[in-house]
């Protein structure tokens, strides 16, 4: 049951990156995949993108995570050690780097930090790329001198963070120098931000999947509740189904199933059989589209007022999506996500006419 539970959890993080990216189709698929129940467990193989959504475009977070066997100066012991790390990102330039240190630890060289530090990135800057390619962030070990004594620099590391091109995270243990030679001491570091530089990575993983049929479980007797007078109100009633859906954007929905219809159409017109998983995602995606316009037919203000959240949510994400692609250069992403942009626009447009005029 822990693996079932773990299961749904990695669909509906799946399916929320997809939101965020506006692809209906995916998002729809791992909707499904959290809610389906078979008989066995399977491998099934699918497309996820990384992403980490807390953090904004323009976000950088650095954790200084901890010091393993940090170099002690000629005599000293490793128990005499008051360790901090100090650090420093040359963005936007280097007159203007980006500088902080941790708290010291006191009277160990193995010192535990889990310290967070928010920097800030422009992803159309011109110097970013540079900084990101060759210079990387430098760090600093420094040794807290005592009474009439400085503060020492005993080691320093860098961290190189070439690979943010094409992922969103870097965990690394980081070898701490003394001048060109080996210390044996590292660093331990993370770094995150919103989506990889390059744009989203989109890449197959493969999974044992665990499914469990409801028609094989054990049937379980409940007893009948006692029949209650009409004036008392149960407390404990239980509520209604939760949605097999959430609402999103018809025009969106209603645009993908005609994009996938022409897809099923042409491989039909050169005497192909349509692949089983484009079948699987017009299915879906129709059984939504029915169950949203069945929503909207009863719609009540409440229902309103979520469905014109949802969109705008939604249209949010499509616009950062615009300009995210627009900087990167990627004019023809740029234009489709734009259009799609423009049908959510209107949709909400709609929904406010339509509302004044109830």
């Amino acid at each position: 049951m822990e693996l079932l539970r773990q299961q749904r959890e990695m669909c509906l993080r799946f399916s929320q990156q997809f939101t965020h990216m506006g692809n209906v189709a995916e998002t729809v698929r791992f909707e499904k995949l959290a809610e389906e129940c078979m008989n066995n467990i399977e491998e099934r193989t699918f497309s996820t993108v990384k992403i980490i959504p807390d953090l904004t475009n323009s976000d950088m977070v650095l954790t200084i995570v901890k010091g393993i066997n940090l170099p002690t100066p000629s005599g000293a012991s490793p128990k005499a050690m008051d360790t901090s790390v100090r650090f420093e990102f040359p963005f936007p330039s280097s007159e203007e780097a980006q500088k902080d240190k941790t708290s010291t630890v006191k009277n160990t060289n193995c010192p535990e930090f889990k310290e967070q530090f928010k920097l800030n990135i422009s992803r159309g800057h011109r110097s970013l790329k540079r900084v990101i390619q060759s210079r990387g962030i430098k760090f600093e070990v420094i040794r807290k001198g005592g009474l009439f004594k400085t503060d020492k620099v005993v080691g320093s590391a860098q961290l190189k963070l070439d690979s943010l091109e094409k992922e969103c995270e870097i965990r690394q243990l980081i070898e701490v120098l003394d001048g060109r030679k080996p210390t044996g001491g590292h660093l331990e570091v993370v770094v995150k931000i919103r989506e990889p530089l390059g744009g989203p990575q989109v890449h197959k993983v493969t999974e044992r999947w665990l499914v469990l049929d409801p028609l094989t479980m054990p049937t379980v007797a409940v007893p009948k509740p006692k029949p209650q007078s009409k004036n008392v109100k149960n407390v404990n009633a239980s509520p209604s189904p939760p949605s097999p859906y959430k609402l999103h954007s018809i025009n969106l929905l209603a645009y993908d199933k005609q994009i996938l219809e022409s897809k099923i159409l042409g491989c039909r017109r050169s005497q192909r059989d349509p692949p089983l998983d484009l079948l699987q995602q017009h299915r879906e995606l129709s059984q939504r589209l029915q169950w949203q316009a069945a929503q909207m037919e009863r719609a009540t203000p409440v229902l309103l007022a979520e469905y014109d959240s949802a969109l705008c949510r939604l249209a949010e994400g499509l616009g950062e999506s615009v300009k995210r692609l627009s900087i990167q250069g990627d004019t023809e992403a740029a234009k489709v996500t734009c259009e799609r942009l423009k049908m959510v626009e209107s949709e909400i447009e709609s929904l406010k006419r339509s509302s004044r005029l109830s």
